[in-house]
């Protein structure tokens, strides 16, 4: 009866191992959005062989300590307050968001469908935001009304939707909550890159990029 009954729970701990494994038809993105990869344009020593969730979604950077200050902003920022976007009802999109690319200083990065910048926060963890309250203001998730869609050049298996802080959903790619940051007023501007150590733009590969794109040199005559 004892061999039974632990054959019995092995049988059900196993089951409920591979369900939290299972991602019904990349719902929220595979997670191969950075794994095993390492952000051309990252620090340097930045690779994907971190040994916490964190590092391992990040492809192995590291998360500073102020990570938590200011609501987990970073850094100081002003209570900006509640903001609403075009298409936007009572703080919610009316539409599904789509998700698109443009070339940039840092190469391709992700953005909204009309151009404004898409950031990801270093300490989030897997489809789970740790940017809370006025963090929220100065960094609006980026919203969906449903499944998210892709424009050409995005993975679409790698777009998702998590629950916000603010109780609306969340896009989110490779399982990496996606911001816009207030500042950012027009569609091209990228004002937050680097604040308070933890923002970056994101490239197609799902990884944050921190330092611009090389330039070449000027022709020898």
């Amino acid at each position: 009866m004892g061999r039974l009954l632990r054959s019995v729970v092995g049988v059900g701990v196993l089951g409920l191992a591979l369900s939290a494994c299972h991602f019904s038809n990349g719902e929220y993105g595979p997670a191969s959005a950075g794994a095993g990869l390492t952000s051309t344009n990252g620090p340097a020593g930045a690779s994907s062989s971190g040994s916490g969730a964190t590092a391992k979604l990040l492809g192995g950077f590291n998360v500073p300590k102020t990570a938590s200050s200011y609501d987990g902003a970073g850094f100081p920022i002003p209570d900006y307050g509640p903001i609403s976007y075009r298409n936007y009802v009572n703080g919610d999109p009316k539409y599904p968001a789509t998700i698109a690319t443009r070339n940039s200083a840092y190469g391709q990065i992700l953005t909204t469908k009309s151009g404004y910048t898409l950031y990801v926060r270093l300490g989030d963890e897997f489809r789970a935001s740790k940017c809370f309250k006025i963090c929220l203001y100065a960094f609006p998730p980026e919203l969906t009304n449903g499944a998210p869609q892709a424009a050409p050049g995005i993975l679409a298996a790698d777009l998702g939707v998590l629950t916000a802080n603010n109780s609306w959903e969340q896009v989110s790619y490779g399982g990496r909550p996606l911001y816009r940051y207030r500042l950012d007023t027009k569609p091209g501007e990228i004002n937050a890159e680097g604040k308070g150590g933890i923002w970056y733009v994101v490239g197609v590969n799902g990884l944050p990029i921190t330092k611009p794109l090389a330039k070449a040199g000027a022709p020898k005559n």
